[in-house]
């Protein structure tokens, strides 16, 4: 059973002070501690009714002055640095313990999460997300056939099949050698990337390149949702390329894990959108999602959190065992059905930083010498490998060869982001290879990349990593670089020659909040991000033309600090990835925001008819 409690959550000064207080209650056994994970650590010199014993990352473990029964109220207060302005900012997975034995609290209210309701879809109504260069429709309105007649091997049954039956239309659009004629013609002299006509004679599909393909037939598919819901729909002609080859969204599975089958459908949005690359965070400090042959202690170890684990508690998961890791078979699975719909899976391992869960599962990778003292932004100070260390340099080379084998993609994403100043300092193996290199230990990010770099090349793929991965200048202009707290340092890369794809915070970041409301769920360093800040995003702004042809494209990222459900992801995704899609098209260059925003409109009722889980329009765009 659960225990009850309320807080008082004030700003000072300086920042915060909380109040917890759990009134008399039934518990069975007389708790000594109180865990709990929050956003900014609490002073340990400004706690009232216990003391700080344990911190690792988020989760905080105190011991109670007086141990608890549940006969008296528990009242215990801290102080720290910080803003604690939202719901989601407040202490988190709270539970006491005694030994082994463990009660969860909860605290009242909840974040506003209000999905949007499906309505009635009008009829004779085409809405096209994003925007084609050229659309061309008919007074001639078409009544949906009952049959269709898909004629050659390309077409995406399986895609159309499965969009139909989460509308509740398993039975629409039956296959049949009578039906209303769908076929595709390959012309490599058409102007655009393709050529969609609908017409009461059939349907007929033009593209000049497997892109093109994909582009039309994902257009085709959003005309036969909506024909399916609405009856009837213009006769149409319509024809587009988009701006950028790179059309990407990434999901962090770490901070909170997401099985395959949901990943799986989110494919099936992702392509309908025109979004043709997914980011798969897969590694960081509180988790490694991706099993190993060669190192089973890795699924084993590092794939799970909790009170017992390795890996204590973190992101609000509280008292149970928390986690999982992604079988062979579904990641292999995951990748072939993203490559049917046009998608390219981008695996991200994080190195050199974000490897506490990898320390944890592997020891041997800790130097007993080492005096380094740093502190990483999410508050760790054991999460740096060392690659002045040949056990380091086996272990990744070889979780590289095993990823390279499960992803069958051309880009290998290597993380490199927010590496701690200090780390390696006090490494003696770090001073030896920098003295025998004539260099200094901070020199090992930037070479060991550079080294990482090679290696995914010998697969015969290209390195990505975070605008970081620049460190030292050690990689080549080949190695992609994600531009993530602005778009400076993208547009420092792509000066220097290096394909970018640009995905900064104040834009990109849909685990940003959309308004600052303490009800509204999500973080807030980098601003908010509502609806009008993702669609009017221009990724070559302020660039040379030289510069803006390294421009790959923009990415939509989503870390899940905050975000521990299915139906939580996509209320922090839809509408504003629809603004991004349109970015990544193109459309937003040349259209008008109002009717942007009346065609998200529709279209997030199309994804409630769906189940999609998106933000009400009453909440704010």
């Amino acid at each position: 059973m659960t225990l009850n409690a309320t807080a008082d959550i004030r700003p000072t000064d300086n920042g915060y002070h909380v109040s917890l207080h759990l009134p008399a209650q039934t518990q069975a056994f007389a708790a000594t501690e109180l865990c709990f994970s929050l956003l900014h650590p609490l002073d340990a010199d400004r706690i009232e009714g216990g003391q700080l014993i344990e911190r690792q990352g988020d989760w905080h473990r105190l011991q109670l002055d007086s141990a608890w029964d549940g006969q008296q109220p528990l009242r215990i207060s801290f102080a720290g640095v910080g803003s604690l302005r939202k719901l989601t900012d407040r202490p988190s997975g709270i539970y006491v313990q005694n030994g082994h034995q463990r009660r969860a609290v909860m605290l009242p209210g909840e974040a506003e999460r209000l999905a949007f309701s499906p309505q009635s879809v009008p009829k004779g109504q085409l809405v096209l997300l994003p925007q084609p260069e050229q659309v061309e429709t008919s007074t001639t309105q078409l009544n949906c056939p009952n049959e269709v007649n898909f004629q050659g091997e390309r077409w995406n049954r399986a895609w159309l099949q499965r969009l139909l039956d989460r509308l509740g239309q398993s039975s629409a659009l039956t296959q049949s050698e009578h039906g209303l004629s769908v076929v595709e013609k390959h012309q490599t002299d058409l102007i655009t990337d393709f050529h969609l006509k609908i017409s009461d004679h059939g349907i007929e599909l033009d593209y000049r390149n497997d892109a093109g393909f994909q582009a039309g037939q994902a257009y085709l598919m959003q005309y036969l949702l909506q024909w399916t819901l609405a009856g009837s729909l213009p006769a149409c002609s319509l024809s587009g390329t988009p701006r950028f080859g790179y059309r990407g969204v990434h999901l962090d599975v770490v901070r909170h894990f997401f099985a395959a089958q949901p990943i799986q459908q989110w494919l099936d949005l992702f392509a309908l959108f025109q979004l043709n690359h997914f980011h798969w965070h897969l590694s960081d400090d509180d988790g490694w999602r991706v099993p190993s042959k060669a190192y089973p202690q890795i699924a084993e170890t590092a794939a799970w959190r909790g009170p017992d684990e390795a890996l204590p508690p973190q992101m609000g998961t509280g008292e149970q065992r928390y986690g999982g890791c992604y079988s062979a078979d579904e990641i292999r699975t995951t990748v072939q059905r993203a490559a049917e719909l046009g998608i390219t899976v981008v695996p991200e391992m994080d190195v050199p930083g974000h490897c506490r869960a990898l320390l944890k599962a592997l020891p041997e990778l800790v130097e007993s010498d080492d005096q380094s003292v740093y502190r990483s932004v999410q508050h760790h100070d054991d999460n740096v490998i060392n690659p002045a260390l040949s056990a380091t340099q086996s272990v990744i080379r070889t979780l590289i060869d095993e990823w390279c084998e499960l992803f069958e993609g051309p880009l290998f994403h290597l993380g490199s982001d927010e590496v701690p100043e200090g780390a390696w300092l006090g490494s003696p193996a770090a001073k030896s290879w920098a003295q025998a290199q004539q260099r200094t230990p901070e020199d090992l990010h930037g070479v060991f990349m550079a080294e990482l770099e090679q290696a995914v090349q010998a697969h015969g793929k290209t390195a990505m990593g975070w605008e970081e991965i620049r460190t030292g200048n050690a990689v080549s202009p080949a190695t992609w670089i994600l531009s993530w707290q602005g778009v400076e340092a993208g547009q420092a890369a792509a000066e220097a020659g290096h394909p970018v794809v640009m995905t900064p915070a104040q834009h990109c970041y849909l685990d940003l909040a959309v308004t600052d409301r303490p009800e509204d769920p999500g973080y807030y360093w980098a601003g908010t991000v509502n609806l009008a800040a993702a669609w009017h995003y221009n990724p070559t702004q302020g660039l040379s033309d030289d510069a803006a042809g390294y421009i790959q494209g923009v990415q939509a990222c989503l870390w899940t600090e905050v975000v521990t459900t299915p139906a939580e992801a996509e209320f922090m995704w839809f509408p504003r990835l629809l603004g991004l899609a349109e970015v990544a098209w193109g459309s937003n260059q040349s259209g008008e925001y109002a009717d942007f925003e009346a065609r998200a409109t529709h279209w997030m009722n199309l994804l409630a008819h769906l189940g999609v889980t998106g933000r009400d329009a009453s909440l704010g765009w």
